[in-house]
């Protein structure tokens, strides 16, 4: 085996132009073929692992509705209770059930001069989920925490200092001359909301770039029962400071989120007391990004529907973006093979001599066959890692065009590319396989040459 790995090694070097020119095609097909790969990879990791997370479903009630000109008339109810969670908790593959709700009172935002020079006056759009759902999320001391019912007799005061640690001086609950001691609501954002202020808002409105780790921390005032829209302000108004604690991906998309706890205590305030047992969404926790499939299928059966984030669409596309021109790349990859066939019956009709001295002192038909199909799957490696280091030379390319010159945009990734050893073995293997491929046929000829009648020239 030795002397036929040296027999390899000096054809190689023999006929390094030869395969030079012969491996053109395998490396730019190789390239092509490892750069759309990690492409496809780069891009579904941003995709599906940030903006469409698998790991979780959103269930709603299902539900039925009339188009009346403008108008949607919902025919059933829209909400979920207790009964519905206990329901969801006995599908396999569920690890976790959590209630989420929805704010039904009208609500503004005061706040950002400390962050952006100027106070904002907003719309709030709030909903509620269970802190167990982002546990172990934030390190900060802040934590996405239960906040308990405001004190009935609570502690007056003029600053901070009258105050615990982890209190602020503002004005009472149900609003009133003075100021008392209150606890933070703590909130958390969506870090959707992040990437579309700093890829499109603040270019409108001519704002500085926020770092999400400085904004942890940061305070907003917010009146409940307020609104912009006049028809929708209450006769009354609940205030409260909220405190963002952080970002997650378990947040509502565009507006804040609370403790459930105290979005049931606003709902129950502005409505009825019924308002605390009516979730209108479940979040669902699966085991298994593969069981997501299966669980969404028993969640349906069950009456059920889930809310399509738009990952399954996202998925499909990004697969079929790979696979055309992945199926590009190898028709590439195989008119080089046919190249590489070309290439060889050419070395095998000019070595036939040797071939036929080889079997002439002992050489078996399966060691010529092993020699040229080692020939073949050496030039196809070589190739193959040259074409996957000019992919990657072209993926870092790319990434310093898009860093430089393309504007901000939301989810911007600092490398749109993931090149996995996965990735890089199976480039390798690919090349090296097309080249045996394209040699076994020149391969089986020399072995089957009669060596008497190629030393006798007959």
């Amino acid at each position: 085996m030795s002397s036929i790995g040296a027999i390899v090694r000096g054809n190689l070097r023999n006929n390094a132009v030869h395969f030079a020119l012969a491996s053109v095609g395998v490396i730019v097909g190789i390239a092509a073929f490892a750069f759309f790969l990690a492409l496809g990879a780069g891009v579904r990791e941003v995709v599906l692992g940030k903006i469409f997370p698998l790991d979780q479903l959103e269930v709603i009630a299902k539900s039925m509705s009339l188009d009346v000109g403008p108008v949607s008339l919902g025919l059933a109810s829209d909400v979920l209770d207790e009964a519905a969670a206990q329901q969801l908790r006995g599908v396999a593959g569920v690890r976790g059930v959590y209630p989420k709700m929805k704010l039904t009172a009208p609500a503004i935002g005061l706040g950002g001069k400390e962050i952006i020079g100027n106070d904002i006056r907003t719309e709030l759009i709030i909903d509620g989920v269970d802190p167990a759902l982002v546990q172990g999320e934030f390190s900060g001391a802040d934590q996405f925490r239960e906040v308990p019912e405001p004190a009935a007799a609570p502690t007056a005061c003029s600053d901070e200092s009258a105050c615990a640690k982890d209190q602020y001086c503002g004005k009472p609950y149900r609003g009133g001359p003075g100021k008392v001691c209150r606890d933070y609501v703590p909130v958390i954002a969506s870090p959707h909301m992040l990437e579309i202020y700093n890829g499109s808002l603040r270019r409108a409105y001519n704002l500085p770039r926020l770092n999400p780790d400085f904004l942890v921390g940061v305070s907003l005032e917010m009146r409940v029962g307020a609104s912009m829209v006049q028809a929708a302000e209450k006769d009354e108004l609940l205030f409260e400071r909220l405190k963002l604690v952080g970002f997650s991906d378990k947040a509502v998309p565009l507006g804040v989120t609370l403790p459930l706890s105290q979005v049931a205590r606003y709902n129950v305030h502005f409505g009825s007391p019924e308002a605390a047992t009516r979730y209108h969404s479940i979040i669902i926790k699966i085991e298994s990004k593969d069981q997501v499939a299966a669980v969404a299928k028993a969640i349906e059966e069950l009456g059920f529907e889930v809310t399509d984030g738009g990952a399954e669409q996202a998925g499909f596309l990004i697969s079929v973006f790979v696979l055309v021109f992945s199926l590009l790349s190898t028709i590439i990859v195989g008119i080089a093979a046919v190249n590489i066939m070309h290439v060889f019956f050419m070395l095998v009709y000019e070595r036939q001599r040797e071939i036929g001295i080889m079997r002439a002192v002992g050489a078996r038909r399966s060691d010529i066959q092993r020699i040229i199909l080692g020939e073949a799957a050496c030039v196809g490696l070589l190739a193959g890692a040259i074409g996957v280091g000019l992919a990657y030379a072209a993926s870092r390319v790319f990434d310093y065009i898009s860093a430089q010159h393309l504007p901000d945009f939301p989810y911007k990734p600092e490398t749109y590319f993931a090149f996995s050893v996965d990735l890089v073995a199976l480039a390798l293997g690919f090349a090296a396989g097309f080249c045996v491929l394209g040699a076994w046929l020149p391969a089986r000829r020399a072995a089957r040459m009669d060596p008497a009648a190629v030393l006798t020239g007959r």
